[in-house]
C-alpha cells in the first residue's frame, strides 16, 4: 500500500507542478500582452493630442494619423481580447454555471474552451489567408512601412487567443485529474 500511495503522491506532485508551468506560461503571455496595450494606449493618445495641436495650434494635421489610429484601434481590440481569455474573462455561457452543478460545471466549461479553440482556429487561418492577400498590395502605412504590417495583428491576435485556450484547457485536464484523485480517497 505505501507504494501505491507514494506512487499516488509523485503523480500529484507531477501534476501540481505541471499546472504550476501552464499558470506561468498563461501569466507571463498576459503580462506581454498588458504591456503591449499600455504601449499601444499611450500611442494612441499621443498622437490624438498631437493631431489637435497640430490642428489648432499649426492649422496642419498628418495625413497618416487617421489610418495608424485605425491600425492601432484593432490591435487594441485583438490584444484586449487576448488577454481577455487569459484572466478567463472572455465570453462564455454563464447560465451553465448558474444552473448546472459544479462538477458539471467544470466539464461543461471544459467543452465551451474546446469549442472556442477550434473556432479561434478557423479564425486564424483566415486571417492568415487575408494577410496573405494583404501581403501583395503596395499599400503603405507611414513611408515605406507596409500596410500588411499593421493587419498582421488579425492572425496574430487569434493564435494568442489560442494559446490562451491551449494552457487552460491543460490547466483544467491537470486540475480534474487531481480532483478525480482526491475524490477516490487517494491522498494528494
Amino acid at each position: 500500500m505505501s507504494d501505491s500511495s507514494s506512487a499516488s503522491s509523485e503523480n500529484g506532485q507531477s501534476r501540481s507542478k505541471a499546472v504550476s508551468v501552464l499558470h506561468s506560461i498563461n501569466t507571463a503571455l498576459g503580462k506581454i500582452e498588458t504591456g503591449l496595450l499600455c504601449l499601444i494606449i499611450a500611442m494612441m493618445l499621443g498622437l490624438a493630442i498631437l493631431k489637435i495641436v497640430l490642428r489648432y495650434g499649426f492649422q496642419t494635421s498628418l495625413l497618416w494619423s487617421d489610418i495608424v489610429l485605425q491600425h492601432l484601434t484593432l490591435w487594441l481590440c485583438l490584444l484586449g481580447a487576448a488577454l481577455a481569455t487569459c484572466e478567463r474573462r472572455h465570453i462564455s455561457i454563464d447560465v451553465l454555471n448558474r444552473i448546472l452543478p459544479e462538477n458539471i460545471t467544470r466539464w461543461s466549461n471544459l467543452i465551451v474552451d474546446c469549442l472556442a479553440l477550434i473556432v479561434v482556429g478557423i479564425l486564424a487561418y483566415y486571417g492568415f489567408d487575408f494577410l496573405g492577400d494583404e501581403q501583395s498590395s503596395e499599400a503603405k502605412l507611414i513611408g515605406n512601412i507596409p500596410l500588411w504590417w499593421a493587419k498582421s495583428i488579425i492572425p496574430v491576435g487569434f493564435v494568442l487567443i489560442g494559446i490562451h485556450l491551449v494552457l487552460q484547457i491543460g490547466i483544467h485536464l491537470r486540475i480534474s485529474g487531481q480532483v478525480s484523485d482526491i475524490s477516490k480517497g487517494e491522498p494528494s
